[in-house]
């Protein structure tokens, strides 16, 4: 391979060095900005923008000040030399001239070839016009003979300056004397060429004295030093009081921030009221409240499970102690109550399971076509033993059989959630009614109490993980407040349209809607299951 082919690639990296290089000198550079606080940064963005606009002051009002007027002299100049040759046919010419050179102190000169004067205006004060001479107005003829454009020319007005350097020596004096140069006035010579109607030409001069703008310069640039001292000390006044009232909120907000991890939060009470401060304060009261509000739930969570777990643990203890140590003990009906008390535990810590895989969007989902009233039947035997021993009473009712696709163990674990939910806040009635409807091929399927209800506050949180209602229990079992989010992780996951509705004194339903992939009728003379 050739060596040239290397140049493009060598000269590639080179300028990412440089743009490497570039950055790393910057942020090199602002380094100790960064560790700055509000009001020390504050301070210099105030420093940084005041040095800017003096520096910008100093360039235009007195670096470039005898340039802006040299250009103003100019560009008026130009319009006056503009105005002139579109009158110069004007019979009034005269008083055109007379009338400019009184308003713009400029004196007019309109000549011919020869150079003799045909408009001439009266000579402004103190102007130059006197000490041109016919070698100078053919000269400027002749010059604007060669060009079509206006002719600037500025020189010094001679004999005044004659006059002023006679026997001047810097060298003479001490002290800051001016220099030779200094303060000597000039004038401002303008020629163009023009032709009358019939074709004559004639040529416009136009002479203005430049007045010496050094004196002027040197009165700016003492005010210039009052200006500059008086913009530094005001912005670091207003740096002082912005960077309080801006940065003292802030500090405020974030040291009654940090007792967040301790559930306690109070606004900093401040007399600015800026409406991002004041949003982030109730940002953060509202965190507290949730934190608070998140480990009571926790706390409870554990009393209950520890009561829920004790309970079993103690009855699988005596039984099997009772087996060990009594003769005849070791009869199926022991076996069956540890068993029972053992899958109460299993179940029991299933659910926190479930919940935490739920929280983390781990749940993982396998559909499958399924016989969702069927299902349900099934899941209602459980209960059969509570319905004899304590009076419950749970009717289903549905009018034909449905088959969804969905996942069918997680749906069982919806509807088994509901229905604890369902039994643990009923009424004295101690009925639960369980609804399955179809209509435009979805079915609707609802779990209703017959409770005191949710009271508006209340519904906001009941989705919430650890939540248990403010009501009194019908029932004496402990729940551990993971169903219904446990339900809603499942509906969610399988982006299900679902809900409750609730009032006083009739009752909470809990609904949920599937689409239906086939349904059969069932006999008009089929009843509704009752458990």
């Amino acid at each position: 391979m050739k060596k040239r082919d290397f140049l493009p690639k060598n000269g590639t990296a080179r300028r990412v060095d440089l743009s490497q290089s570039v950055r790393s000198f910057f942020t090199r550079l602002f380094a100790p900005l960064n560790r700055l606080g509000i009001r020390g940064r504050t301070f210099i963005y105030f420093l940084i923008f005041t040095t800017a606009l003096l520096a910008l002051l100093w360039v235009f009002q007195i670096a470039l000040l005898p340039s802006f007027y040299q250009l103003k002299k100019t560009q008026m100049l130009t319009a006056t030399v503009n105005t002139l040759a579109q009158n110069i046919d004007n019979p009034d010419l005269q008083l055109l001239a007379d009338r400019i050179s009184e308003a713009n102190d400029v004196m007019v000169l309109i000549l011919n070839e020869q150079g003799e004067s045909l408009i001439a205006s009266s000579a402004p004060r103190d102007g130059a016009s006197q000490r041109i001479s016919n070698l100078d107005l053919h000269r400027y003829i002749n010059q604007a003979k060669a060009q079509t454009s206006t002719i600037y020319q500025t020189y010094s007005n001679s004999n005044m300056d004659d006059m002023r350097m006679n026997g001047y020596d810097v060298n003479r004096f001490s002290g800051p004397v001016p220099p030779a140069s200094h303060g000597l006035a000039r004038s401002m010579i303008a020629v163009r060429q023009v032709s009358t109607q019939d074709g004559t030409p004639w040529y416009i001069l136009l002479n203005t004295q430049v007045t010496p703008v050094e004196a002027t310069v040197h009165t700016l640039s003492s005010q210039y030093l009052f200006i500059a001292g008086f913009m530094v000390l005001l912005s670091f006044l207003l740096s002082l009081v912005l960077s309080r009232r801006i940065a003292q909120p802030i500090i405020d907000t974030s040291e009654a921030a940090v007792e967040l991890s301790e559930g306690r939060f109070q606004p900093a009470v401040t007399s600015v009221s800026y409406r991002e401060i004041r949003d982030l304060n109730q940002t953060l009261t509202k965190a507290a409240k949730d934190l608070r509000r998140v480990e009571d739930m926790q706390r409870e969570l554990i009393a209950n499970i520890s009561h829920d777990l004790r309970t079993p643990l103690t009855l699988i203890e005596g039984y099997a102690e009772a087996m060990r140590d009594l003769p005849g003990e070791n009869t199926p009906e022991n076996m069956q109550v540890i068993i029972e008390e053992t899958r109460r535990l299993t179940s029991l810590v299933n659910t926190v399971l479930e919940y935490s895989a739920g929280k983390n969007g781990m749940i993982n989902i396998e559909p499958s076509v399924h016989n969702l009233t069927q299902g349900i039947r099934r899941i209602l035997t459980r209960y059969r033993k509570l319905t004899e021993q304590d009076g419950y009473h749970i009717l289903f009712q549905y009018d034909r059989e449905v088959t969804v696709n969905a996942d069918e163990m997680k749906m069982g674990q919806v509807v088994y959630n509901l229905v604890n939910n369902a039994l643990t806040y009923t009424g004295d009635d101690k009925t639960v009614s369980i609804a399955q409807s179809v209509s435009g091929g979805i079915v609707r399927l609802s779990v209703k109490d017959s409770g005191e209800g949710i009271s508006p506050e209340e519904l906001p949180f009941i989705w919430d993980r650890y939540y248990r209602g403010q009501k009194l229990h019908k029932r004496a079992a402990v729940g551990t407040g993971l169903g219904l989010s446990i339900v809603k992780g499942i509906l969610d996951a399988h982006r299900l349209h679902y809900g409750v509705e609730s009032a006083a004194e009739t009752g909470t339903t809990f609904w949920f809607e599937l689409p239906v992939t086939s349904e059969a009728i069932l006999p008009e003379n089929d009843p509704d299951d009752e458990t």
